[in-house]
């Protein structure tokens, strides 16, 4: 029990001390993967629009 309450302890002084770097480390490091997720989701949300808009003349 002990060493999880320490365990605990040092963890929570990372975060204090580090937070700031560490969220920055990882924004950077996902940027790129983010991006292409996004270009992928207008890439299909552009696809998809075509098909919508003969449904919706055939439904009209």
């Amino acid at each position: 029990m002990g060493r999880f309450l320490l365990g605990m302890i040092v963890g929570a002084a990372a975060v204090w001390f580090y937070g700031r770097d560490l969220i920055d480390y990882v924004d950077d490091k996902t940027r790129i993967a983010r991006s292409k997720a996004a270009d992928t989701l207008h890439s299909a949300a552009e696809t998809l629009q075509g098909p919508r808009e003969t449904i919706d003349r055939r439904i009209s």
